[in-house]
């Protein structure tokens, strides 16, 4: 190589390495607590308009409720964790445990299913279905602000499969969006649960997978 092209060479590495910044590195811890402080504030503000469940608040607890709540805020944290670690594409990453916990909560809607059709036509009287429909349109009002803090956490990263990451975002809302209205929530029937709870899961893991990658790329 002559001493002509190996300076035009450095010059040409000097030049588009010339603007470049440090950039500091995602911290895992940071993003968990945005998150968590998101989820923490939908659920005190879910709690503020609409109250606490009477048995919470008296110190009782109902088993079906407990299970159902604990499934959702299970999966809400380990989606959240998939979804904080997906957003550092570093050899070795490990994020698949998000599966096996959208698999347990996933017994609810098939229970739900199951519990339904021995029922019949009384599966969903009518003045249930008004109830459930507010457990819905609260469920997924109050799991944004948890989808708004992954997304920013995720613009700010570099994820390599976006459209994975998108919709394990709002796997994570939906899950933490449903145990914030759960707290409210007096119904313990598994249909309702099943059926209503899981909505804002569902519905807001088509969000993620449609809009959060038009909004990560890099």
């Amino acid at each position: 190589m002559s001493r002509t092209s190996s300076r035009n060479s450095e010059a040409l590495i000097a030049e588009l390495v010339g603007g470049l910044e440090p950039v500091k590195p995602l911290r895992f811890g940071i993003g968990m607590a945005l998150t968590l402080v998101a989820a923490a504030a939908a659920t005190v503000l879910v709690i503020v308009l609409f109250g606490l469940r009477a048995d919470l608040a008296a110190g009782r607890f109902d088993p079906m409720h407990l299970v159902s709540t604990g499934l959702f805020l299970g999966l809400g944290l380990a989606a959240s964790f998939a979804v904080i670690v997906m957003s550092r594409p570093l050899v070795g990453n490990e994020h698949g445990g998000w599966r096996w916990a959208t698999g347990m909560a996933g017994a609810l809607p098939l229970a739900a299913l199951i519990v339904g059709l021995s029922r019949g036509a009384d599966t969903i009287p009518l003045r249930l279905a008004n109830h459930g429909v507010q457990c819905f349109t609260v469920g997924a009002a109050a799991s944004l602000l948890v989808f708004a803090a992954l997304v920013v956490w995720l613009r700010r990263g570099a994820p390599t499969a976006p459209d994975v990451a998108g919709l394990v975002a709002g796997i994570a809302a939906g899950a933490f969006g449903t145990f914030a209205f759960a707290l409210h929530c007096p119904d313990n029937d598994i249909v309702h649960i099943g059926l209503w709870h899981s909505a804002p899961v569902f519905a807001m893991a088509l969000l993620g997978r449609v809009i959060v990658p038009r909004l990560i790329k890099w």
